[in-house]
């Protein structure tokens, strides 16, 4: 393991507790925030973004748990891959690198988007590895045939023309329009996340999530704490579709934060930590 001090986070004693640690992982150089110390917890970052979108949770976290922020294949720091990487590729990668990492215990897998269509693939593969799930801005079902042919073309314009042309026409579907107007430092900071990611890498990932599984019917079937955070203003994922995958999970919760868009977790960090704290504490966590 490869560890690299990380000065990411601001003054001095708040990232002395954060390394960033590169493992090999499946065949490719994985790279990763580690904060605090305490029960695993696991925050897996959206498309096509990277760990840096966790950064308000990471913070407000590492004092009672230890924090593991990936970038998952082909985003922020790790290794590229080109062709297609599926939403499976990503949980196996995520499960070696908690093996890497010697993570024995189950985690909270807390994904957002993209990184809750792995935290299917990882219940169905690593449910012994998961103590709890937290679904944020998120769908269990496949894409439908418009969806697909939109990944496909979007795909083609990275490898094309660069993340660049792609990254400005993002910020309406990620953030609500008062996000926008209130935090437009929110923007700035999407745009640089998105225009900093390899052109294989998001069209590899594009890939996956047009051929991704439809988990609709079969998520009734999660056995442990599930927590669903929505965004009530979310163009991508809105909110009624994230409370009837509420109602499909028994004993889940649900939480709707206003007038945020598709990046609750960064939009509304205040609410969501809050959220996520109590749903920690009461799943004994």
């Amino acid at each position: 393991m490869l560890a690299i001090d990380s000065g990411i986070m601001g003054p001095k004693d708040r990232n002395m507790h954060q390394k960033l640690v590169e493992q090999n992982v499946n065949g490719i150089r994985m790279r990763a925030l580690i904060a605090g110390s305490g029960p695993p917890l696991l925050l897996v970052h959206g498309f096509p973004l990277s760990h840096k979108m966790w950064l308000p949770q990471i913070e407000y976290f590492q004092s009672r748990y230890t924090v593991i922020a990936p970038d998952l294949r082909g985003f922020g720091e790790s290794d590229i891959s080109s062709g297609i990487v599926t939403m499976e590729q990503h949980a196996r990668d995520l499960n070696s690198l908690l093996k890497e990492l010697n993570i024995e215990d189950p985690v909270v897998f807390c994904g957002l988007s993209m990184g809750g269509y792995i935290a299917w693939e990882f219940w169905k593969h690593f449910a012994d590895q998961l103590h709890a799930l937290i679904l944020c801005d998120t769908r269990a079902d496949a894409d439908s045939e418009e969806g697909v042919n939109n990944r496909l073309k979007m795909a083609d314009l990275v490898l094309r023309h660069g993340p660049e042309a792609i990254s400005t026409a993002m910020i309406p579907n990620l953030i609500s329009e008062s996000s926008q107007q209130k935090q437009p430092h929110l923007s700035e900071n999407l745009i640089a996340m998105i225009e900093a990611a390899d052109s294989e890498g998001i069209a590899a990932s594009q890939k996956g999530m047009a051929a991704r599984s439809d988990y609709s019917n079969q998520i009734e079937n999660i056995r442990i704490p599930t927590l669903f955070i929505v965004g009530s203003d979310d163009r991508l994922t809105p909110p009624e579709i994230m409370l009837r995958m509420s109602s499909q999970v028994p004993g889940s919760k649900y939480f709707e934060v206003g007038k945020v868009g598709h990046m609750a977790p960064m939009e509304a960090p205040e609410a969501v930590n809050r959220e996520i704290d109590h749903f920690l504490t009461s799943s004994n966590f």
